[in-house]
């Protein structure tokens, strides 16, 4: 023993991550304890489980039993209200009206019918016969007009009850008792001479007792018809929904389950549809899984002190003949390896991290790389997009160029102004190679433009330009205002009867500079804006009578960014606006 305590102490002396010994040690203890700690767990919860079983059966035991007593207080309740009701002297009685001499005739035995029920029942509070022919109550102190009987709440729900056709039916009513509102089950009978309903017999259940006698020692359980909670241990629930009862949807699903406190379970009456719940606690049962939980902790903890023992005992003799290698290779190391000492652990470590710092970098150039072919690729995208922007433009230019010409007769300074004109802005859309142009550029060639079809409009529309002096530096993509002003013409202001108003204005906002072109003219409908704005967030541009402003803002987005591109907002036969917004760049 003396020699293993001084074996275990040189061991933790000279303890190395990378010994061999600590690697055979690691390895042997999980081996051993992991197997014991997973069988101990599985006994433990096998054991668990057992128990939730029996829970789950005595649970069912008494939910069957609960909703067995239930049907069968009902179903008395019922019986004993029938018997009443075809009892000679009640039929007479709902059969006679008003202060007939009859009625006091039989007032004592009809009261004596209706105390029989109550006698022995803790949980009846009472049984009535209502008349609605006479308006007269009968109860266990004698027979009373309605209009002075105090606990109408049972025969107003008699007589508010949508399905009077029923023969048998109970409803959750209220009971004033010593000044205070309390909920009753009042269960109905009707009385029928022939077909007619002639009155009602009612028999008033308390509920507080009614709950103590179905409790069995288990007093959480609700009773629900209806998705009305008609009993609850809970007074301030009773006559509410079912909608409060915790998971109550997942019980109709399942009719029971398991949380971690309580075993719940539901049985709804295939006789009478009523629904209870029960809910069990574990309590009972916790403390005997604690005594078996500490034993087996208990258990485990003595079994790892003997595991790692024997572990270090094993590991020691394994790692002997390998310590005795090691030794002779020590003693030789200059011989072996002069000064390159390979089992050098830094080294080791230096190795991994150059590693490491060589796969950051090639990673780092990878990505870079794909950045700049994602960059070109999308630059020859946006010339390619555009290059696609309708040359419907160019030709009702020419076309109205050709008109005045033949209308003038003779080359008039409105034709070589417009020509002109056009020369311009195709001399400023093909000499110029750069992708993006300053913003003052862009407004030069779209002044251009608008200079050629206020002549073919004939002053048709106005024009203002709104546009700070520190944005006109600001670089933008060429050829992406003047698609926007030609759809405010063509589609907003050509359609008019009267003058229109274009407006053209730019600001800075929150580093992002933002160009609004505005008209006046007929706008567009909710669903056509929603569906142009849905169609700016597609990357597949479509054939589209709107087709320059979706181009416009695939271009923008293709070479600033997602965020950037236009918006469309209008209102129709008021206004539509177009927004365009890219970066600050100077």
């Amino acid at each position: 023993m003396m020699k293993y305590k001084q074996l275990f102490h040189k061991y933790i002396k000279n303890y190395r991550f990378n010994s061999i010994f600590f690697k055979n040690l690691v390895s042997l203890i999980p081996l051993i304890i992991i197997p014991i700690i997973g069988i101990i767990t599985i006994l433990f919860y096998a054991y668990g489980n057992i128990q939730k079983n029996e829970i789950k059966a005595y649970n069912e035991e008494y939910i069957t039993k609960l909703s067995g007593d239930v049907d069968r207080i009902i179903k008395e309740a019922g019986s004993q209200l029938a018997i009443i009701g075809f009892n000679s002297t009640t039929q007479l009685f709902m059969y006679t009206s008003g202060n007939d001499s009859v009625i006091w005739s039989n007032s004592s035995f009809l009261t004596d019918l209706i105390k029989f029920p109550v006698i022995g029942k803790d949980y009846v509070n009472s049984v009535y016969l209502y008349s609605p022919r006479s308006g007269k109550v009968v109860t266990m102190s004698g027979i009373v007009n309605y209009d002075n009987f105090t606990d109408k709440a049972c025969i107003e729900e008699y007589i508010n009850h949508d399905n009077i056709k029923a023969s048998q039916w109970f409803a959750l009513t209220d009971m004033v008792k010593k000044g205070v509102k309390v909920k009753q089950l009042s269960v109905y009978n009707n009385i029928y001479l022939g077909s007619l309903n002639s009155g009602v017999a009612v028999m008033n259940l308390n509920l507080t007792e009614l709950g103590k006698m179905l409790a069995g020692g288990n007093d959480h359980f609700y009773i629900i018809d209806n998705e009305q909670i008609l009993y609850s241990r809970n007074q301030d629930e009773i006559g509410k929904s079912v909608e409060i009862i915790p998971n109550y949807k997942r019980l109709l699903k399942n009719e029971g389950y398991f949380d971690k406190e309580t075993s719940i379970s539901l049985k709804t009456s295939k006789d009478t549809g009523i629904k209870v719940i029960t809910y069990f606690d574990f309590e009972v049962y916790r403390s005997k899984l604690i005594g078996i939980r500490n034993f087996m902790f208990l258990f485990v903890l003595v079994m790892t002190i003997i595991i790692v023992i024997l572990c270090f005992v094993i590991s020691v003799r394994i790692f002997n003949p390998i310590k005795t290698i090691m030794s002779t290779i020590e003693e030789n190391k200059a011989a072996l390896f002069g000064d390159d000492d390979i089992l050098n652990e830094q080294n080791e470590l230096k190795y991994i991290v150059n590693s490491i710092k060589k796969t950051i970098n090639k990673n780092r150039n990878i990505e870079e790389e794909l950045t700049e072919r994602v960059r070109l690729l999308k630059k020859a995208q946006s010339v390619a997009l555009q290059s696609q922007i309708n040359p419907h433009f160019f030709n009702n230019t020419l076309e109205t160029i050709n008109w005045m010409a033949i209308g003038l007769f003779g080359g008039e300074n409105d034709i070589s102004n417009m020509a002109g004109a056009l020369s311009s802005m195709l001399r400023m859309a093909l000499e110029n190679t750069d992708t993006i142009i300053p913003l003052r550029d862009e407004l030069e060639h779209s002044k251009l433009y608008i200079e050629i079809q206020k002549k073919r409009y004939e002053d048709k529309f106005n024009i203002v330009w709104d546009m700070p002096e520190e944005l006109l530096d600001c670089k933008t993509i060429k050829i992406v205002l003047q698609p926007i002003i030609e759809n405010a013409i063509y589609h907003g202001i050509k359609p008019l009867t009267n003058k229109g108003m274009i407006t053209v204005s730019g600001r800075i906002i929150a580093g992002d500079v933002e160009i609004t072109v505005k008209d006046n003219g007929l706008g567009i409908s909710p669903s056509e804006v929603y569906g142009l704005n849905q169609s700016m967030k597609s990357e597949v541009i479509k054939e589209s009578r709107h087709i320059g402003l979706i181009n416009v803002n695939q271009r923008l987005k293709l070479y600033f960014g997602e965020e950037y591109g236009l918006k469309i907002e209008s209102i129709q036969n008021i206004k539509t606006e177009v927004i365009m917004k890219f970066p600050v760049i100077k």
